[in-house]
């Protein structure tokens, strides 16, 4: 029991972390115009072994956008079981988002930038961080509450 609480804070936790460095990073390639660099979609032209440097921060990109996915997966796994009435909802949602925003990281890249398509993909990442974090509150204010 108290390594599932100490899980629904610790998996969330990292997720927001790892969600928002992807948020960084994408932010980082698009002012530098690096975003297109790497044309090839999901990975580089080395897949996932260490790629040239010219392609280096969008590979990394996406490799901490894959982690940062199979993590909320996990994350979302264990907060499901919460008692919070809207719980499941969110998760619904987030999970939906998720795919939401694989397919707009495609079709950013195959715009080649277009500039609404970059701001929907970067709303999308602050919609999904939002809710992660609500879903964090919830399951700390259930836990400090002993419903879990």
């Amino acid at each position: 029991m108290k390594n599932t609480k100490f899980l629904n804070i610790l998996l969330p936790f990292i997720s927001l972390s790892l969600i928002y460095s992807t948020m960084l990073i994408g932010v980082y390639i698009s002012s530098m115009n690096r975003g297109v660099a790497c044309p090839d979609w999901p990975l580089c032209p080395n897949g996932f072994a260490f790629p040239p440097e010219k392609f280096f921060y969008e590979h990394f990109h996406r490799l901490v956008a894959i982690v940062a996915a199979i993590f909320t997966g996990v994350s979302l796994i264990f907060i499901r079981k919460s008692l919070w009435k809207l719980n499941k909802l969110i998760v619904i949602i987030v999970i939906s988002m998720i795919i939401i925003q694989i397919i707009m990281g495609i079709f950013v890249i195959s715009s080649r930038l277009n500039p609404v398509i970059v701001a929907v993909h970067l709303s999308t990442a602050v919609t999904i961080f939002s809710l992660i974090f609500v879903l964090l509150r919830e399951s700390y204010l259930e836990i400090k509450k002993g419903r879990i």
